[in-house]
């Protein structure tokens, strides 16, 4: 199986999974029962070496159709290529795949008709056409019933207190972006993380699949950064402790009385220290360039050895491309504020 296929594969939910075999080997039982059925049309006609013949010239057939479309397809380059693709899809491929079965069929004895022939490339082109289709067609249901099940399931996992250790909040002034305030949860060993849910009007929703710049993970460890007024929602945590066991907790963010203090940057020549850690939505560094700042997205182009999940810039951050961009000259904190206020930012400038 090709390796993109297996990522495809691994990343569906178990129930997923499932019902996309039990849908497999349902196309693969009814493609039997079809050739099955049609092979014996065939003997009851006394042509049945001749069915043969023909089906099995079904795979030649594929692979000069998908030679004459692909190739000359990748040839061109852009747009164009695309129109190729589809002008030979539609126009060259049924006459290369009808005219291979059409070859064989005449070739073979005894001798098939031209209808016959034709029928067994159209039952062919039926058979290669209708699992996409099927796919295709049942993706939506297939991700609704897998993600109520992964939900009800999920949903009865016992509760237990969050077992990570809760860091005393931290405060930063930020002129006149205003305080941010800082929270680590620190993971015991052993401790995975499988999914954070926040609640946001009156639902629960995977931060996965969110922007969530107030929120970010480094392995099992949460690190949570807002300003005041601008507290994160409420959270559902689920993870499995030491002995794979599945458990579910609740946090919230307690409110921070300890005073604030300058949210002071340390650099480096390949880098530099912040802080705390803050999910890379909020930070981008800068370097000098023509007399002027450019500034980088963190969350654009992932360096070596990162990766989408965990999305904090810890103590220690690197940049790769210094030797290109020269070291690090400022950086720029976006702060997210609620309507109508809105982001504001927070320059830090390398002295």
């Amino acid at each position: 199986m090709p390796e993109f296929l297996i990522d495809i594969v691994a990343a569906q939910p178990p129930l997923a999974r499932v019902l996309w075999a039990v849908v497999s080997l349902a196309l693969l039982v009814a493609a039997l029962v079809v050739l099955r059925l049609e092979r014996r049309m065939f003997v009851a006609r006394g042509k049945g070496a001749s069915w043969w013949v023909v089906r099995l010239a079904s795979l030649p057939a594929l692979a000069v159709v998908v030679a004459a479309v692909v190739g000359p397809a990748r040839a061109v380059s852009g747009m164009e290529g695309l129109a190729v693709f589809y002008l030979l899809l539609l126009v060259a491929a049924p006459l290369l795949w009808f005219g291979v079965h059409l070859l064989a069929g005449w070739l073979a004895s005894p001798r098939l008709s031209r209808g016959e022939s034709a029928w067994i490339a159209g039952s062919g082109l039926m058979l290669l056409l209708c699992p996409p289709a099927v796919f295709t067609a049942l993706q939506t249901p297939v991700f609704m019933i897998s993600r109520q099940f992964d939900a009800a399931a999920r949903a009865s996992r016992p509760e237990m207190l969050l077992p990570h250790r809760a860091d005393a909040a931290q405060r930063f002034r930020l002129g006149d972006a205003g305080v941010l305030v800082a929270q680590s949860l620190i993971a015991p060993p052993g401790v995975q993380v499988e999914r954070i849910e926040a609640l946001h009007g009156g639902l629960w929703a995977d931060t996965a699949t969110q922007m969530h710049p107030w929120l970010c993970r480094n392995g099992n460890d949460l690190h949570l950064a807002w300003t005041d007024g601008s507290e994160p929602p409420p959270l559902r945590i689920f993870w499995r402790d030491t002995a794979g066991k599945a458990w579910q907790s609740a946090f919230e963010i307690a409110p921070a009385a300890v005073p604030a203090g300058d949210f002071v940057v340390g650099w480096r020549e390949d880098g530099f220290d912040l802080p705390v850690p803050l999910s890379r939505d909020r930070v981008q560094p800068a370097w000098v360039a023509d007399g002027r700042l450019h500034y980088r997205s963190l969350n654009g182009v992932l360096q070596a050895g990162e990766n989408a999940r965990d999305d904090c810039v810890m103590r220690g951050y690197r940049r790769m491309e210094r030797d290109v961009e020269g070291p690090v000259a400022a950086v720029l904190v976006r702060i997210e504020r609620m309507p109508p206020v809105g982001a504001i930012e927070y320059l830090l400038v390398r002295h």
